[in-house]
């Protein structure tokens, strides 16, 4: 009676239990995506996580041929070992492992697993796995439609070992099979779902066997994949994401081949080098086609390769000028259906042929160079224009390209006929600007440049010349002055002032080849030469005579010449302005009644001293004129300019005179612009009615007094005849 009630209470359990997993795994058709977060993990079963808890293997055959709208059928088989250290979701707390689980919930709670309990167990495992629904038992859906077991699926379990709850390294498992049907939509294409679901049955690999002829062609889960595009097996406790994994599968179709050949010429390849042919195949995503070449001559093969690409060079293998070489690429896939690629190749054995004339424009001169002479010798700026002209046996069109190294990348194109031009300059390895002082005025050498002619012809034939271009001196020196004014170098906006120290600075120029030590040098100012013919350590640093440095505009002519003949030569005008400051200078004066001077009578006389002063500098000042202590009033002599030179102007002054000295005369001037002042000492001799100014004076000055002596003699001369 007790075993009749035992029995029924295991029975109810294992009732609830089917309905309970049979609604957790109820499958919708339509796939739906279940991303996995931090938060969100599969549910269950959370221990079988390693390869060590769960082993085995599944298989789904399809063995049957199948077709559009109709039924199909295929074979199910599962084998599972699974450690009884961890627990089941078929019975409560999970957690405790399957040994204690056992124990408290089919068993007495005595720490012991006997014989009864585990074949409870086995019975409990036998029935969940009792499942007609493929897809809730882990297996399948087909189009979209859950495959079926008519007959159910055989189970057989292997229980856990008898004993102690705590024993160790324990396994339990089970095995099972069934026959599936199922039906097929209306598609070309059939729609393979796996389930991904979190179930134990998930944690073994899943072999899958197509029918012959088919392959799998497509799934987002491919990486999870391996095997061949007939057999393969899907892992499923890879997949990253709660998902069906879905697989497209149809029946098997050739690959698809695409080649080329290198260079891609058009009918024909050269005889004596190598062309290269390349091919890829495109097929299934399990797929790895083997790729084969064959070369024939008269439908004789000459040569096979088995790989994705191979070099051919025709005479190696036999072919003339002339023969046709038939190649023949194929594709073939794991289920023998190929795919192929042909190309039939004329063989060329002669180069194509050219002629020419290059010329040498040199300004208005023009010369022929001998093709047949290697160095071309061109002067400096020469353009040299290369007409060619070339021709093929095979009558097809030939390609022209010239290489020169004037510059990186230079190259010119042409087909058939072609006129090339160029400059030829001296290149970068040549004294510039670039350069520091010290490194412009070393010596160079002339630049060598390479000129390359290259003809292919549609064969891939390549002939070439090679000529060397040597650039020859024609460029004169580079001129450059700099102008220093009392020690300093002028700046634009500085100017030049009478009685200043002028150098002319050389320094900075320079010859493209020759060092500066090898240039002769002319430098003249205003027609006057200050340098000829001189070299390097005369004209580095030139400093100009002062009595060239008048006012106004000045012209420096400079000329260099190198080794070669070239020469340059160079003008810079020079502006010299008035003197810097004030500069006043007595050009004139005079004292009214000067008959009466040294008469008895006169003193003390009232006279009118009247000077004439000019300013030469380019600052205003204010002048006056003192005796015995009385001075006139200042008056203002303007700053002497550019164009208008110096300005001059007259200071009259009423003068008392005791006795006949004029000592204690003078100019006195202040010029607040320039921050300075001074005076002019003026002596007057009564005995020879001259008036005498001490310090800087005219010479018009001098030579009106030298007349007026010459006049008062005459006059007395003429005085004493009559």
């Amino acid at each position: 009676m007790k075993e009749m009630e035992r029995t029924a209470e295991i029975c109810v359990a294992l009732c609830f239990i089917l309905i309970s997993s049979t609604v957790l795994m109820t499958h919708d058709p339509a796939p739906k995506t279940l991303p996995l977060s931090e938060s969100e993990t599969l549910q269950y079963p959370t221990s079988y996580n390693g390869t060590d808890s769960v082993q085995g293997q599944s298989f789904l055959n399809f063995s049957a041929p199948i077709a559009a709208s109709s039924s199909l059928s295929a074979t199910w088989f599962a084998q599972a070992t699974v450690s009884d250290e961890y627990g089941t979701d078929l019975l409560e707390n999970q957690s405790l492992g399957l040994r204690e689980q056992i124990d408290l919930y089919l068993g007495d709670s005595d720490g012991w697993v006997n014989s009864s309990e585990a074949d409870d167990f086995a019975a409990m495992v036998a029935l969940a796995r009792n499942w007609t629904d493929a897809s809730t038992g882990g297996c399948c859906t087909f189009d979209y439609t859950p495959m079926s077991a008519p007959s159910g699926n055989e189970v057989s379990v292997e229980p856990p070992e008898t004993g102690p709850v705590n024993t160790s390294n324990g396994t339990w498992g089970w095995s099972e099979s069934a026959n599936l049907t199922g039906l097929t939509d209306g598609r070309t294409m059939r729609i393979l779902d796996i389930p991904r679901v979190g179930a134990l049955i998930e944690e073994i690999p899943l072999s899958i066997n197509l029918p012959e002829n088919w392959e799998i062609q497509f799934s987002p889960m491919i990486e999870i994949f391996s095997g061949e595009s007939r057999n393969f097996t899907v892992n499923r406790s890879l997949a990253p994401v709660a998902f069906d994994i879905r697989i497209t599968i149809g029946e098997n179709l050739p690959p698809s081949i695409s080649a080329s050949r290198f260079p891609a010429t058009s009918s024909s390849i050269p005889l004596d080098t190598h062309s290269s042919f390349s091919a890829a195949c495109n097929d299934g995503p399990l797929e790895s086609p083997v790729i084969e070449w064959s070369v024939s001559k008269d439908e004789s093969i000459l040569a096979m390769f088995q790989n994705p690409w191979f070099e051919f060079s025709p005479s190696n293998h036999g072919f003339s000028h002339g023969d046709v070489a038939s190649v023949v690429a194929s594709c073939t896939d794991s289920h023998g259906l190929a795919s192929y690629w042909n190309d039939n190749v004329g063989i060329d054995g002669i180069l194509p042929e050219w002629t020419g004339v290059l010329s040498v424009v040199t300004g208005s001169e023009q010369r022929v160079h001998d093709l047949s002479e290697y160095i071309v010798e061109v002067d400096a700026g020469s353009e040299l224009v290369f007409d060619v002209n070339s021709s093929d046996e095979m009558g097809l069109p030939v390609k022209l390209e010239l290489f020169t190294n004037i510059s990186e990348g230079w190259r010119q194109l042409g087909v058939q006929q072609k006129t090339f031009q160029f400059t030829a300059n001296q290149g970068a390895g040549v004294n510039g600007a670039h350069l520091s002082i010290d490194e412009r005025h070393l010596s160079r050498v002339p630049t060598l440049y390479s000129m390359l002619l290259q003809l292919s012809d549609d064969a891939g034939n390549i002939a070439y010349q090679e000529w060397a271009i040597r650039v020859l001196d024609a460029n004169p020196p580079t001129i450059m002055m700099d102008v220093m004014v009392n020690r300093t170098l002028l700046k634009p906006d500085d100017e030049i002032h009478e009685n200043d120290v002028l150098q002319l600075i050389f320094s900075k120029s320079f010859d493209d080849l020759d060092s500066i030590e090898n240039l002769t040098w002319t430098v003249s100012m205003d027609g006057t030469d200050l340098i000829t013919n001189g070299d390097w350590s005369s004209i580095e640093t030139l400093e100009a005579n002062s009595s060239l440095l008048r006012l106004g505009n000045h012209e420096v002519t400079a000329s260099a010449t190198d080794s070669s003949g070239n020469t340059r030569t160079e003008t810079y005008d020079l502006i010299v302005h008035p003197m810097r400051g004030a500069h006043l200078v007595v050009i004139d004066q005079s004292l009214s009644e000067v008959a009466d001077i040294g008469g008895s009578s006169c003193y003390p006389c009232s006279m009118t001293y009247t000077v004439q002063i000019e300013n030469q500098g380019s600052d205003p000042a204010f002048a006056r004129v003192c005796f015995g202590g009385n001075c006139s009033r200042f008056e203002e002599f303007s700053g002497a300019t550019l164009e208008g030179g110096a300005t001059a102007s007259t200071i009259e002054f009423e003068l008392a005179l005791v006795n006949e000295s004029l000592e204690g005369l003078k100019v006195e001037w202040d010029s607040a612009i320039a921050e300075t002042h001074g005076e002019i000492p003026l002596e007057y001799s009564i005995d020879q009615g001259i008036l005498v100014t001490e310090g800087p004076q005219s010479g018009a000055l001098v030579a009106v007094l030298l007349l007026t002596i010459v006049v008062l003699y005459v006059i007395r001369k003429s005085s004493a005849d009559q």
